[in-house]
């Protein structure tokens, strides 16, 4: 990369280097840095088929279509019943016309759907839910990358049990030049403190799972990226439609899944690369952006 290339002008569209990610190839490949058990599972052969849903909110050209092309690249094709890009109102030229036809030659499984005015994340990803078909719903933010093998273990705990919420293990995009690597402590559970600021912590010694690379129960998830059958999303109500922004509807959604017979996993062999942004770059109405 150039200094203009590095400079602040590269983070201002989408609060990343989109110039950086914009030299990469939307196919490129990823190191597989799951546990070398994983290399080695079985999975059940009877897994569901499921709907991806994408909500994007002026999200860069790359970005997206990077996430899209990993999912198609690294999935099971027979699993993948469809793929929802849900556009919230975005203003930008790239994402009109132009990503329809995109999509359009790319796969028949891929498909545009915009709402009719600014609704925020979680309204957004309640219109993919909406029009979606498949047996499984599978949330992801539009700066991802899907890792190695990711959907089987993602989709096996929710097979043996349809109340089973599942979240892959979140890796790290770099946000300056897109090299990807593991979290630190990878494998940790999900919590919160008396603030709700969402915490990773260790899991405990009395609960670990003698392979690390099994399916182990988190009391919250991070809340962008999961897995979670269709049917059951509908019975515990979905989303609260009145959450505007992100920030809140992680929990939302983990304490009516324990308090209503489901239960909550991470998959540690099912693996998401995700962009931290370094800021937010786009407006969002005052005091409903939690962040935490």
């Amino acid at each position: 990369l150039t200094a203009e290339e590095r400079g602040p002008h590269a983070y201002e569209e989408c609060g990343f280097n989109i110039k950086a990610s914009n030299k990469i190839s939307l196919d490129r490949a990823i190191p597989d840095i799951r546990h070398p058990n994983c290399a080695s599972k079985k999975y059940v052969r009877d897994l569901p088929d499921v709907s991806l849903v994408i909500p994007f909110h002026n999200e860069g050209w790359t970005t997206l279509l990077r996430t899209v092309h990993s999912v198609l690249n690294r999935s099971p094709e027979q699993l993948i019943h469809e793929i929802i890009l849900v556009d919230d109102f975005s203003d930008r030229s790239h994402l009109g016309k132009d990503l329809e036809d995109y999509v359009a030659k790319l796969s028949p499984k891929v498909r545009v759907v915009r709402t009719k005015q600014r609704e925020g994340l979680i309204r957004t990803r309640l219109l993919g839910a909406q029009v979606a078909k498949g047996q499984v719903l599978i949330f992801l933010d539009s700066h991802c990358e899907a890792n190695v093998n990711w959907l089987p273990p993602l989709l096996e705990p929710i097979a043996l049990n349809k109340k089973t919420i599942v979240c892959p293990n979140i890796d790290v995009i770099d946000k300056d030049d897109f090299h990807y690597e593991t979290q630190a402590g990878d494998a940790m559970r999900g919590a919160f403190d008396w603030e709700m600021y969402y915490k990773r912590i260790p899991i405990p010694d009395e609960i670990k799972n003698p392979d690390p690379s099994d399916p182990f129960e988190s009391p919250v998830m991070a809340g962008g990226l999961f897995a979670v059958d269709r049917e059951y999303f509908e019975e515990l109500g979905g989303y609260d439609p009145g959450l505007d922004i992100w920030g809140g509807e992680q929990y939302e959604l983990s304490f009516k899944v324990w308090q209503c017979g489901g239960r909550m996993v991470d998959a540690p062999c099912s693996r998401v690369g995700h962009v931290y942004r370094k800021f937010v770059p786009y407006k969002v109405p005052a005091g409903v952006n939690l962040g935490k």
